[in-house]
């Protein structure tokens, strides 16, 4: 068997250390033949090096080189992305001009018939939180070569496909410009596709590879299955159930449970100021809509509404002829510092509606006093959807989600049944699937490094903690790759601060 990897940073990343691992997994069997192709620079700017700096991708090469020479194996051949780029590639991709005059048009660009819009603006929606960009001259800039370096991996992707002929892709995550197009061409010439995502232990401190075949992570049909299947098939010693629901009362409690602590700062005990019992309360949890604003079809197709905005206006018209029901969005937590106006003109927007009040993502309204107080919830993706069900709450899904086919929600396909759900009395959904939902999260699923350590070593510098993944010692020592990552921040500090400081800001238009 003939497997392809392809990994276009090791900076502050798990991915080059676990494809690493995955590609040794591969070299056990003598009869396989790895090919790890790794950047060369074309594919600037990326997540690691949105500012296009050399310096940064000196850095990333050699970050690179550190770790490939751990791996000696008479079947592992690596090359760079460069030698997979003719003149007449290079020529073809910096003869296009990409046509597009809002960020709608940049998703829908394809390069000889792959898409390479989705991933650019999916790294770019990360980068910057913005989900309606002005197309000033500096965002044209910034998309243009964003799109370039995707054509260019697009070249080099079709060329390594037809030179090696794998018979298996392998790359992490998918989503973003700087590994999406490996993806789309991978699956486009029906090549197996295995696409990693990494699950934290509990204490965050170890890591576990998960094998998606042929579909993102993000895919909300495949993410079923597998949560069926590792629910199902759960051999270890520990109770499932046990370990499900220690997820819950771990995020209840406000401490570490895979994922960043929402609720500090918050009052247990607080109600909006208007709480009114005698009404019938329902609480609206909106998400963080940039995290999944590119992922494409495999969950836009489950959207409702065009927007979470359209959703809430929906249901508050609907009711606003019923003077007992009363709505409360809480605006997730992890907005609280983003200034577009898909997060700060939401109390503007329904000041106008008396049945809505809008708690600030900083509020220290306690969520889960919320949710127990409300009659039911509604969601349009937010983990809080599925919380509220374990917690013996009627919830209604308006959206995607890893959950969607749980029976942890009502999910209405038409608006004649929102409506319904809207108004009707509804009973709490099974707790079952809820705790299904929480063992592929919190369960420390997937496969173990077996041949890439990549557990953490800890150096405390004042109050703050950094992890050294300790896959980058050599020779049994981490000062090379100290050395290297100070050498070369230092170098690029000033660059790199006015970019954050000054480039960041005017990338952040707003339309």
């Amino acid at each position: 068997m003939k497997v392809l990897f392809y990994n276009f940073y090791p900076l502050d990343s798990n991915g080059m250390p676990g494809l690493l691992d995955e590609a040794l997994e591969y070299l056990q069997d003598p009869e396989n033949a790895v090919l790890f192709v790794t950047c060369s620079g074309e594919t600037k700017p990326c997540d690691s090096n949105p500012e296009e700096s050399r310096i940064r991708c000196w850095e990333c090469m050699l970050s690179s080189r550190l770790l490939l020479s751990k791996l000696k194996h008479p079947n592992f051949t690596h090359k760079t992305l460069g030698e997979f780029l003719s003149d007449e590639a290079r020529r073809r991709v910096k003869s296009t001009v990409f046509q597009y005059d809002a960020i709608e048009d940049v998703k829908e660009i394809a390069y000889r018939d792959n898409n390479i819009g989705l991933g650019v603006v999916s790294s770019y929606v990360s980068m910057t939180r913005n989900l309606n960009p002005a197309l000033t001259t500096l965002n044209r800039r910034y998309f243009d070569h964003a799109l370039r370096a995707s054509a260019y991996l697009t070249e080099a992707t079709l060329e390594m496909v037809h030179r090696f002929a794998p018979d298996v892709v392998c790359l992490v995550n998918g989503r973003f410009g700087g590994m999406r197009p490996v993806m789309e061409v991978s699956l486009s010439k029906k090549v197996s596709t295995s696409i990693l995502e990494f699950t934290f232990s509990s204490s965050r401190r170890q890591q576990n590879k998960m094998k998606y075949l042929d579909a993102m992570p993000h895919d909300i049909d495949n993410t079923a299955r597998i949560i069926e299947d590792a629910w199902d098939n759960w051999c270890k010693s520990v109770d499932k159930e046990k370990v499900a629901a220690s997820f819950y009362e771990k995020r209840r409690k406000g401490e570490t449970a895979s994922d960043h602590v929402y609720i500090s700062g918050q009052d247990r005990e607080l109600l909006p100021a208007n709480w009114d019992s005698s009404k019938r309360n329902f609480v609206i949890f909106n998400s963080s809509e940039d995290e999944f604003f590119c992922i494409g079809d495999a969950f836009d197709k489950y959207k409702i509404f065009p927007s979470q905005i359209d959703g809430i206006l929906h249901l508050v018209q609907q009711a606003s002829q019923d003077p007992s029901i009363h709505f409360y969005l809480r605006i997730h937590p992890n907005l609280k510092r983003i200034k577009f106006k898909y997060h700060t003109g939401l109390a503007d927007l329904f000041k106008d509606y008396p049945n809505i009040t809008v708690i600030p993502a900083a509020s220290p309204v306690s969520t889960y006093k919320l949710i127990d107080a409300c009659e039911k919830v509604f969601v349009f993706g937010s983990t809080a959807g599925v919380e509220a069900a374990y917690w013996g709450k009627p919830v209604v899904l308006l959206g995607g989600a890893y959950y969607l086919y749980l029976d942890v929600a009502y999910y209405p396909k038409h608006l004649s049944e929102v409506d319904a759900l809207i108004h009707q009395p509804l009973e709490p959904k099974p707790r079952l699937g809820a705790l299904k939902y929480a063992l592929y999260i919190f369960g420390e699923l997937g496969t173990p490094y077996q041949y890439m350590n990549y557990n953490c070593k800890e150096i405390k510098i004042r109050s703050k903690t950094l992890l050294l993944p300790l896959c980058y010692e050599y020779k049994g020592s981490m000062l090379p790759y100290l050395s290297l990552v100070i050498f070369f921040r230092l170098v690029n500090l000033l660059p790199h601060l006015y970019f954050k400081k000054v480039t960041m800001q005017a990338l952040c238009a707003e339309n």
